[in-house]
């Protein structure tokens, strides 16, 4: 009697392991979304092309073996605004920012609060920056020094991940960030126990979201949900009106 009661919950207990493992599947299956990348075989050797199947485009399931292929066809917008919310963390406190950010190809126009209560304004054109504060009509300038788009914005630049070697990507999925579809990518720690998590929109190619830990320890984050591509163009002026040029 014992024996059959013991078999009888065992089975059930089978069961519902069974039950769990299929909700999970369908819900991962839910989450993930896909990307259509160029197909590799679209132009063969000999100028011979396959035959049109639908059509030339191939879906791609993001994995660490092939996110940095989806990152790679992707391109953000020629110009755009959008306010970036940066918070950097460290012992005993945090401060967080806003950047409003200007794009317009090659100029690049952030204006940020500083921790003294001024606004900072810096226009670069890759070559040169200007920086002004306030309603000042007079500003210093200097060599841009290479600095990218994204250093001026203080964000991280997720085309780093095409210079990763695979092993060091931990996770790679299409995931919803706050109901925008996103690439996720996970990087795995490095030997400063330094991981950093990206969200990059399928739609317009830029940043999101981004969160860098240290041994667990959030240390910076950074959010843009929205942005516009109606660009103003006086914001990429000096403050007497003239262009830098």
């Amino acid at each position: 009697m014992k024996k059959h009661r013991f078999t009888l919950i065992a089975m059930g207990f089978c069961i519902l392991i069974l039950l769990l493992l299929i909700l999970f599947i369908r819900g991962t299956s839910r989450q993930r979304s896909h990307m259509e990348l160029p197909d590799d075989s679209a132009g063969l050797p000999g100028g011979e092309e396959e035959p049109d199947s639908s059509s030339s485009l191939s879906i791609v399931e993001i994995t660490p073996e092939t996110v940095q292929q989806a990152v790679a066809t992707m391109a953000r917008p020629a110009a755009y605004v959008r306010t970036v919310r940066i918070t950097t963390h460290w012992s005993g406190g945090s401060r967080t920012v806003d950047v409003q950010t200007a794009v317009r190809e090659p100029y690049t126009r952030t204006d940020v609060q500083t921790a003294g209560g001024s606004t900072r304004h810096l226009l670069t054109d890759g070559e040169r920056t200007c920086i002004w504060y306030d309603e000042e009509q007079e500003w210093a300038e200097f060599p841009a020094g290479g600095f990218s788009e994204d250093e001026e914005q203080r964000i991280l630049t997720y085309e780093d991940l095409l210079e990763l070697p695979v092993e060091e990507i931990a996770a790679a999925v299409y995931r919803d960030y706050k109901d925008l579809s996103c690439i996720c990518v996970l990087t795995a720690a490095d030997g400063e126990g330094y991981d950093t998590a990206y969200w990059i929109s399928v739609d317009t190619g830029l940043l999101v979201a981004a969160v860098t830990r240290q041994d667990g320890e959030t240390v910076y984050e950074m959010e843009s949900l929205t942005m516009d591509t109606a660009v103003d163009e006086s914001r990429f002026l000096l403050p007497d009106g003239s262009a830098l040029a």
